[in-house]
């Protein structure tokens, strides 16, 4: 079952439009944690370059959302809210459920990791101390899908190409037989 249809924008985004994004994503966080009073799990895709609104980025957004129902639903997690949101900058998620935001981040962070597109998901806890880090549990950083070190590095440094990043993502897709 698709949360969003596959057919996406393809809209080229600026600098100022992810920035925007990021705000507005961050205030709907803090209106949620004041609203909901519980445990926010925020879903959006690690996608490079200027086209964040893509067919490849929707599917892994709807997988992405189904491994965290199925999650959900598995563990018999509470969902008080939840919500999608279709944006040119790409597809975001929200989660509200009643359990301690270091068990979900624990149990989110092994979502990803077992699932093979998984690298391309971006699911962020946050609590009322705020977003809880992969370190904070006692958890590696992410691993760059292109060379396998921190993510953070590379992104900082700059050290894949756009079409390299994007030929890993389709490869991720490729390997997992989902493309």
């Amino acid at each position: 079952m698709n949360i969003l249809p596959e057919q996406a924008t393809n809209h080229k985004v600026s600098l100022a439009e992810i920035l925007q994004s990021r705000e507005s994503r961050q205030k709907r966080q803090q209106n949620w944690l004041a609203s909901c009073q519980t445990t926010i799990i925020s879903l959006t895709m690690v996608v490079p370059g200027e086209v964040k609104d893509s067919t490849i980025a929707r599917r892994a957004f709807n997988l992405a959302w189904q491994a965290l129902e199925t999650l959900c639903s598995a563990r018999g997690w509470q969902v008080i809210n939840r919500e999608v949101f279709c944006l040119p900058t790409g597809p975001e998620g929200l989660l509200a459920v009643n359990q301690p935001a270091d068990v979900v981040k624990q149990a989110c962070v092994e979502c990803e990791q077992h699932s093979p597109i998984g690298r391309l998901w971006d699911i962020d806890v946050i609590s009322e101390r705020g977003i809880i880090s992969r370190q904070a549990i006692g958890m590696a950083p992410r691993q760059c899908f292109v060379c396998q070190r921190d993510a953070r590095i590379c992104a900082r440094e700059r050290a894949h190409s756009i079409p390299a990043l994007h030929d890993a993502m389709e490869a991720l897709f490729h390997d997992a037989e989902i493309n």
